[in-house]
C-alpha cells in the first residue's frame, strides 16, 4: 500500500510542477495560475485522503483494483526522471576535502548521463557525416536564459588510454585552444579532478568561467567521462584575471568512449550548459556546431601527428 500511495503522490507532484512551470512561463502574458494551482492542490489532497482512507478500510480489494488500473513501471519512471532532472539542475556545494562526497556526485552523474544519452526527443540534426554528427536543442529558464543541449559523435585515431591522458593535460588543452584564458587543476585523484576553466570573450559572449568536477568511470573497453559544475566557498583561481567573468553552469557533460578498432575510438558526447545567455537559438546554434567542429579538428590533428 505504501508503494501505491507514493506513486499517487509522485503523480500529484508532477501535476503541480506542470502548473507552476506554466505560471512562470506565461507570467508576462498575464496568466494568473496561482489560484488555479491552489484549488487543484486542495482537491488533489482531498482525493488522496479519500483514497488512503479507502485503502485502510478495505486494503486487499483496493490494491487489486489499483493494480489492474495502474502501471507501476510508468510511475517509477516518472519518479526516476524527476530525480535525474533535479540532480542535473542542482549545483552541489562542496569543499575540496569532501572527496567521498565528490566521488558520489561523479557516480550519480554517470547514472544521469546513461539515462539521457540515447534520448533524442526535441533535438535538431544540424550535421550528419560518416565520422561526425551533431544535434542540438534549447530549453529556456524562467530567467530567459537559453540552455543549449548538444549531442555529437566523432571518431579519433587513438586508444582510450591515450585519449584520457590527453584530456588530463590541461596546459596542452590551453595551448591548443586560443579562446581559453585559464585552465587550472585544483584537485586530482585516480579518477577525479576539480578544474577551473575560463574563456576569453568569444564573438557575442563576454568572458565565462567554470568550476567543475571531472569523474572517469572505466569498465573494460568502454569509458565514461563526466563533468558537472560545483560551488566552493571563497574559491580563488590560481591565475587571476583583470576582466570580470560570468560563472557559467555545466549542468551535465559527458563523453561515452568506445574502442571500435585497435587504434580508433568513437566518442558520443552529451553537453547541457547554462552559459547565462539570452540570445535566441537561431543566433547561436550554428556557431555552437562550428565551435565543436573546430575542437574535433584540433583533437584529430593532435592524434594524427
Amino acid at each position: 500500500m505504501l508503494r501505491i500511495c507514493q506513486c499517487i503522490r509522485q503523480l500529484f507532484i508532477r501535476c503541480l510542477n506542470i502548473f507552476k512551470y506554466t505560471r512562470v512561463e506565461n507570467a508576462e502574458k498575464g496568466y494568473q495560475m496561482e489560484s488555479v494551482s491552489r484549488d487543484i492542490e486542495s482537491n488533489m489532497n482531498a482525493e488522496l485522503r479519500a483514497h488512503e482512507d479507502s485503502f485502510i478500510q478495505n486494503p486487499e480489494t483496493k490494491i487489486e483494483e489499483f493494480e489492474n488500473k495502474a502501471n507501476f513501471q510508468d510511475c517509477e519512471q516518472i519518479n526516476d526522471e524527476e530525480t535525474i532532472r533535479q540532480f542535473i539542475d542542482d549545483i552541489p556545494h562542496i569543499s575540496f576535502s569532501q572527496t567521498e562526497f565528490i566521488k558520489e556526485i561523479g557516480e550519480r552523474a554517470v547514472m544521469a548521463f546513461t539515462s539521457v544519452i540515447d534520448k533524442m526527443e526535441g533535438f535538431e540534426l544540424l550535421e550528419e557525416e560518416q565520422d561526425f554528427n551533431f544535434w542540438i536543442k534549447y530549453v529556456e529558464t524562467p530567467e530567459k536564459f537559453q540552455i543549449g543541449i548538444m549531442k555529437y559523435t566523432y571518431t579519433l585515431n587513438t586508444s582510450i588510454d591515450s585519449y584520457i591522458e590527453f584530456m588530463k593535460d590541461l596546459q596542452l588543452q590551453k595551448q591548443m585552444d586560443n579562446s581559453i584564458d585559464a585552465f587550472e587543476k585544483h584537485y586530482e585523484d585516480i579518477n577525479l579532478q576539480i578544474n577551473y576553466l575560463r574563456y576569453k570573450k568569444i564573438m557575442f559572449m563576454d568572458p565565462r568561467d567554470f568550476l567543475y568536477i571531472k569523474y572517469t568511470d572505466r569498465k573494460g573497453d568502454d569509458c565514461i567521462e563526466i563533468s558537472k559544475s560545483v560551488n566552493v566557498d571563497h574559491f580563488q583561481p590560481q591565475e587571476m584575471s583583470t576582466k570580470q567573468s560570468t560563472r557559467a553552469l555545466l549542468l551535465l557533460s559527458g563523453n561515452q568512449i568506445k574502442q571500435i578498432e585497435e587504434n580508433k575510438i568513437m566518442i558520443t558526447t552529451y553537453s547541457e550548459c547554462n552559459m547565462k545567455l539570452k540570445l535566441k537559438p537561431v543566433m547561436t546554434k550554428q556557431a555552437s556546431k562550428n565551435e565543436i567542429k573546430k575542437m574535433v579538428k584540433r583533437y584529430r590533428d593532435h592524434f594524427n601527428q
